[in-house]
């Protein structure tokens, strides 16, 4: 160790909702941390979301909509959800009143983000250190654990040890090669629907380390988005498609490849599968008005998105039958037949006839009944990928023989496994995992406590 190097309990390395919420527990047990974070504010993705905290409201529900995650770490989750509440309650930040339909089966409260990462920030200021615009970290290890990070701030390199580091990078949407290589082929040039710096930093440095990368590699959150769009912070929630649910999606073969019934967030998955990556919601004026310009969540926004689409230059339109609004979606590169055989068929199962379809008919099919019908070309987002380092319930990375990396720790995105198709939460999983690699991380604090 050299006269430069500074010694902290605890090291976090990266500052969104998972770093902070580790950084925010080490305090309160009475450890010295150090975060570091590359962008030049913390925050993360988690501070462009609407802040909605929120999973599945109980186990059977979870194993229902999550049959094949990790048997594990999401239940921990959805037992951990009320100690997460009172997390941001303890901080002095509002809280709504629980809603119990998220999604239609979730449980949600909305918290106000932007003040809880305020807070937190400022504590770790103030009993620790937060270094912004951080680049180059590295692991210190002492032979197989990790004991410190090198890296640089303020034009300086600069080396820390500690007796655990926590990576809480943010997941590796942000990196082309890496989405290309789990997600697959085509993934690499999906649109980011989240803060462009988390491209994968603490997944590498956890293989470098010896780390084993989770299941569910190629699974991801995000939401369909109007194309073509460019696609920024304005538009994240403004325009997100979280109606398409309750319409009918094609490709460009007119062929629908998804039972949409079960949530845009995987529509979008297998929209990256689809030919040009690009696909077409159709609705009708029935689901217009009770679902595309009502509100998607409690302190959601109402907005008609089909028309904030058409002001953006995306592809749209409206029509008063399906023939004429065929003639014009098939301008854009979809074939008109297989959509016209497509919208038929759908029509017919939906009135109870036994009909061949491409996709499992949705357990609420669209009516596709009432004038005027509406469209808009659509394209994949990603937000977080599911897949990240392996890790165990107490937030440790594990090797390829299941056997913890000492001293090393990993939070929030770049910990994987925990969902596999269907989404059951983002902000929650870095407050639940957070928390418990600091109680793990800090088991000794605790004793002398």
């Amino acid at each position: 160790m050299n006269d430069a190097t500074e010694t902290y309990d605890l090291i976090v390395v990266g500052a969104g909702a998972a770093g902070l919420a580790t950084a925010n527990r080490a305090i309160d047990l009475g450890a010295r941390v150090l975060v570091l974070e590359k962008a030049g504010q913390p925050g993360g993705s988690a501070a462009l979301s609407a802040g909605i905290l929120w999973t599945a409201p109980d186990l059977d529900t979870l194993h229902r909509i999550q049959p094949d995650a990790d048997p594990v770490l999401g239940p921990l989750v959805v037992e951990s959800y009320q100690q997460a509440v009172d997390d941001v309650r303890a901080a002095g930040v509002t809280v709504s009143e629980p809603w119990h339909d998220h999604l239609e089966w979730g449980t949600a409260r909305k918290i106000d983000i932007a003040a809880l990462f305020e807070v937190w920030s400022q504590k770790v200021e103030s009993s620790g250190s937060l270094r912004t615009g951080v680049s180059g970290v590295e692991l210190v290890r002492n032979g197989d654990a990790v004991v410190g990070v090198r890296y640089r701030h303020d034009d300086a390199q600069r080396e820390a040890h500690a007796g655990g580091v926590v990576l809480a990078t943010g997941g590796f949407q942000g990196d082309a090669q890496l989405k290309q290589t789990f997600i697959g082929n085509g993934a690499d040039d999906i649109a980011v629907r989240s803060n462009p710096n988390s491209v994968g930093d603490g997944l590498r440095l956890g293989l470098e380390a010896g780390a084993a990368t989770s299941r569910h590699l190629s699974g991801f959150y995000g939401h369909t988005l109007p194309s073509p769009l460019a696609v920024d912070a304005s538009v994240f929630l403004r325009l997100t498609l979280y109606f398409s649910a309750y319409g009918i999606i094609v490709n460009r073969q007119g062929r629908r490849f998804t039972d949409e019934s079960l949530g845009d967030e995987v529509s979008n998955q297998f929209l990256v599968r689809q030919p040009g990556h690009r696909g077409v919601l159709i609705w009708d004026d029935e689901v217009q008005q009770q679902r595309a310009l009502a509100v998607p969540y409690p302190s959601g926004m109402a907005l008609d998105r089909h028309a904030a689409a058409t002001k953006h230059g995306a592809r749209t339109a409206e029509a008063d039958t399906l023939e004429e609004l065929v003639e014009i979606v098939s301008s854009w590169s979809v074939d008109a037949a297989g959509l016209t055989s497509t919208l038929d068929a759908y029509r017919r199962a939906s009135t109870g006839e036994s009909v061949a379809l491409d996709a499992p008919l949705p357990h609420r099919p669209s009516p596709l009944s009432t004038p005027p019908f509406r469209a808009v070309e659509i394209q994949p987002c990603i937000t977080i990928p599911f897949g990240g380092l392996r890790v165990d319930g107490d937030s440790r990375v594990l090797d390829h023989d299941g056997a913890p990396v000492s001293g090393l720790y990993a939070a929030g995105a770049d910990a994987g496994g925990a969902q596999d198709l269907r989404y059951i939460g983002g902000i929650v999983f870095g407050l639940v995992f957070g928390r418990r690699a600091a109680d793990h991380a800090l088991a000794s604090v605790l004793t002398r406590a």
